[in-house]
């Protein structure tokens, strides 16, 4: 009976050596995926490397942050290990100060370009205030993920202020036999810079720059790049025109199959890094121009930069979400009422005095655009 005993211990022990942990993953079957999160007009890319990195390409625009939030959380993700701002155009970076402020990031990158712009500021102050650095986007920078080739390839050199798109920070990401190219706005110019950088552009899945505007996926890139599929990312009835008709029809000439965020919502890509499949198939649509434009949603949101001010300091409040005009916002402290008018995407700075500590004083913001009344609340407790 002991020896049977011993048998049957012996047995086990082979058994449990031998039957992978519960949870434990081959790491010949993991998977890449990539999220074309559905942001309306702009850009947001959620990236989830085999190794369990999370990446975050861009945060659509100032309207979209919360929704960016909510997606990731959605995923699962509890911190980001590399965020890259493409470019400071807003529909690009917008969200991205949402992004910090959810998060935990680890690293920053963007392409060495500035921007006056407030939503710029707002993305800069953010990363400060994380005690970040960005770290420069430029051709050849390794992003140093573990079984994942992901390196710039754009932006090759320096470009005019003017205008920032042919700056955008271009990635290519490659694993296994599977590849993908995230272009932000890049244009024909940059386009045309990369190719003659003689790297290697060839990619499976092309991020069709600038959503899809003539002035992008030209035939000579397409002709090096030579995807087999497209994703634009685009708002549905904007009023650009995106995606171009020409571009369209480029893509068609090519045989590039298309996928489109405006007509099939968030397009999602998994790989094994030899198999490639999509959550949804090529729209038939893809080469239709875009329906008439229809009228823009927009969400009005505030913050103060300071959520537990001392007594007597001054607190910024900063109300986003529409393109312009003036607001009013009510203080609701505990004694009484103030008002105070503001500028949209604006900081307004307002002295708070000896407001009552530990007492959370309510901010109602209203405004009106183009006839219609939107409003958002937000608030500060003083210590």
């Amino acid at each position: 009976m002991r020896h049977l005993k011993a048998l049957v211990s012996v047995v086990a022990a082979l058994i449990f050596m031998l039957v992978p942990m519960s949870g434990t993953t081959n790491a010949a079957t993991k998977n890449l995926y990539v999220h074309f999160i559905n942001i309306g007009q702009g850009d947001s890319i959620y990236i989830k490397a085999p190794n369990g990195e999370d990446i975050l390409i861009d945060g659509g625009n100032n309207s979209k942050g919360d929704d960016v939030v909510a997606y990731l959380k959605k995923q699962k993700v509890d911190d980001i290990e590399i965020m890259i701002a493409t470019h400071p155009d807003a529909d690009h970076i917008g969200g991205l100060d949402t992004v910090l402020s959810a998060f935990r990031v680890e690293r920053v990158y963007a392409p060495k370009v500035s921007h006056t712009s407030q939503t710029y500021k707002d993305f800069l102050n953010a990363v400060k205030r994380e005690g970040l650095k960005i770290k420069t986007a430029q051709k050849g920078v390794s992003l140093g993920l573990k079984g994942v080739s992901a390196v710039f390839v754009g932006p090759v050199k320096s470009y005019s202020t003017s205008d920032t798109n042919d700056w955008s920070a271009v990635l290519k990401l490659t694993y296994g036999k599977k590849s993908f190219l995230f272009t932000g706005d890049a244009e024909t110019k940059a386009e045309a810079d990369m190719i003659a950088s003689k790297q290697n552009l060839r990619a499976d899945v092309l991020k069709v720059g600038h959503h899809g505007a003539r002035t992008s996926t030209s035939a000579a890139f397409l002709k090096v790049v030579k995807p087999t599929y497209a994703v634009i990312s685009v708002g549905k009835g904007n009023s650009y025109g995106h995606p171009t008709a020409e571009v369209l029809n480029r893509l068609k000439s090519y045989k590039v199959k298309i996928f489109r965020t405006d007509l099939q919502g968030t397009i999602i890509a998994k790989t094994d890094g030899t198999n490639l499949s999509f959550n949804v198939k090529p729209t038939t649509s893809g080469t239709t121009p875009p329906t008439k434009p229809s009228a823009p949603s927009y969400k009005l949101t505030a913050s103060v930069d300071n959520k537990n001010p001392k007594q007597n300091s001054t607190i910024h409040l900063i109300v986003k979400g529409l393109p312009s005009g003036t607001y009013k916002a009510v203080f609701h402290y505990k004694s009484k009422d103030t008002v105070y008018t503001g500028t949209i995407n604006k900081p307004l700075a307002v002295k708070i005095g000896r407001a009552t500590k530990g007492y959370t004083v309510k901010i109602d913001i209203t405004a009106t655009y183009k006839g219609k009344t939107y409003k958002t609340q937000t608030s500060f407790t003083p210590r």
